[in-house]
């Protein structure tokens, strides 16, 4: 058996397929793309908000949700089991089969959901957008989804040879092209929401294509010989964790989207004026949703040195850099949001032209819980760590069935405020219950992890107000040693004097130079 497997495992060690990047290089490539790709992504929905009328950036923001959701659905999580089991099957020399089945299952799949959505466009028409006449806009879709299942097929498999660089660059090319086309296509044609969906797609195909040319050509160093792998022995394995990806997708993805679903089919009004109140909603969280996507980056650098420290025995000084990462997060974002409030009258009132005034009115509720939303992504982390996924699972489900049964009870009365604070009741909600579960498990949070998670309250008040209410608050708690406990006040102290120290040496080397 020996004999046998050696040539495959010195192939597989020369082959620039496995050989990846390394996580210094992988984390600063990802944090100067990731940062442009936002900054893009950030124009370009303040231009989509422009040149769209409300009922129209409503029905985009509904199919958007769609291809959330669908995405992973149909394909029923494999390709999320990739970043776990490529590595897995390469050293068993059975990754060609392994990817052969599990490409094809893929392929089959995406094939019969566009055919689907093509053959009964009528009734998922009525789901979308409560309007079986918008059927046209289920074709646009039906392309479009098979395009982003592409795109996440391969960057989900490029991510598992951790080729982060490349993936980093199809993510651009993609966020560019969706940029690029979009806005040209509601500049120079008649296409309103139709073209924000085809453009979506367009940029994922230009990028699904330049990831296919990657993986083409890696392709030839996976060894063509190699052991049987029997169909039984594959999927036994790769489908309970697989299961366990799709149902925490599934459940993720509703509670991001449920809010404007619920808005959709139970806000007592017609169709289009409810069109127009979801692109009120879209407006409204454009800025926080940045926030959050930054939240997420914040907590996938922080993981692997969690886990590192986690399996060196630190329980310790995880704790501790997760209520140090916690704290600075809800008092750095709250801060980012006031601002945020500050500048807000100026865009919506002058770059978009008063056109989202009712979204204006709720984005300090939409800030308020997305930063809980963030919060809860960097809390996850620790019950990452334990190996406990499922009881996250639980927390988030717990969050989405009281923001259906919120919603339910307030949309229809209130309309979209009463979406926001159902919305944001869920979030605080999912955050107890995921601070609870990973104190069950060991965790202990300080008082100052509970204080600065109530600091996002102070944005009800208004822009400056919640900065002079946050200042205050923080001022006092640093005194009184709610923020920080002494150790951390002491690192504090000696990175800011050392900061200082640094900067004056940099000013005296200066000073030298210039006589």
């Amino acid at each position: 058996m020996a004999t046998t497997n050696q040539p495959a495992h010195n192939q597989n060690a020369i082959s620039p397929l496995h050989r990846g990047d390394s996580l210094r290089s992988s984390m600063i490539v990802l944090i100067v793309l990731a940062g442009a790709q936002r900054l893009v992504g950030l124009l370009r929905n303040v231009l989509f908000c422009d040149m769209l009328e409300a009922e129209q950036l409503g029905r985009w923001s509904l199919s958007f949700n769609f291809l959330l959701l669908a995405a992973p659905l149909v394909v029923l999580g494999i390709p999320g089991s990739f970043g776990r089991y490529v590595e897995t099957y390469r050293q068993r020399g059975q990754l060609r089969a392994f990817l052969r089945r599990t490409l094809g299952v893929s392929g089959l799949l995406t094939v019969i959901a566009t055919c689907g959505m093509i053959a009964f466009p009528q009734p998922l028409a009525w789901l979308l957008f409560g309007d079986p006449q918008q059927w046209r806009l289920i074709w646009w879709l039906a392309g479009t989804l098979s395009a982003v299942l592409a795109f996440n097929l391969i960057t989900e498999l490029l991510t598992a040879m951790r080729l982060v660089r490349i993936v980093s660059l199809l993510h651009i090319v993609n966020s560019f092209g969706f940029a690029l086309v979009g806005v040209s296509l509601l500049y120079f044609t008649a296409m309103r929401e139709q073209a924000v969906i085809v453009s979506y797609g367009v940029g994922s195909l230009a990028a699904a294509i330049g990831g296919v040319f990657v993986l083409t050509r890696f392709w030839r160093g996976v060894p063509k010989h190699e052991p049987q792998l029997g169909q039984y022995d594959l999927w036994a394995h790769l489908m309970p964790f697989a299961t366990w990806m799709w149902i925490a997708n599934l459940i993720g993805n509703l509670f991001e989207a449920a809010d404007q679903f619920m808005l959709k089919h139970f806000s007592n009004v017609d169709a289009i004026t409810a069109d127009a109140m979801v692109g009120q909603y879209y407006a409204s969280r454009v800025v926080p949703l940045l926030l959050v996507s930054l939240a997420f980056m914040l907590g996938g650098s922080l993981l692997p040195h969690l886990i590192k420290d986690w399996e060196a025995g630190r329980r310790e000084l995880v704790c501790q850099r997760l209520n140090q990462a916690v704290k600075f997060l809800s008092v750095a974002f709250t801060f980012g949001s006031a601002l945020v409030l500050l500048a807000a009258p100026l865009v919506f009132t002058w770059a978009l032209r008063g056109k989202y005034d009712a979204g204006l009115a709720v984005l300090p509720g939409t800030l308020i819980y997305c930063l809980w939303y963030g919060i809860g992504a960097i809390a996850n982390k620790y019950l990452l760590c334990a190996e406990n996924t499922r009881i996250g699972c639980v927390a988030f489900g717990a969050g989405l069935v009281s923001n259906v049964v919120l919603n339910f009870c307030l949309a229809p009365i209130y309309g979209l405020i009463g979406v926001v604070v159902a919305t944001a009741v869920a979030n605080a909600i999912t955050l107890v219950l995921l601070y609870y579960l990973g104190w069950l498990n060991g965790m202990r949070w300080d008082r100052g992890v509970i204080f600065t998670s109530l600091l996002p309250l102070a944005l009800c008040l208004g822009g400056w107000q919640s900065v002079a209410v946050t200042s205050l608050a923080c001022f006092i708690a640093y005194r009184e040693g709610w923020l920080l406990d002494e150790s951390e006040q002491t690192q504090l102290t000696d990175s800011l004097a050392a900061l200082i120290q640094r900067g004056r040496t940099a000013l005296g080397m200066s000073a030298a130079a210039s006589t």
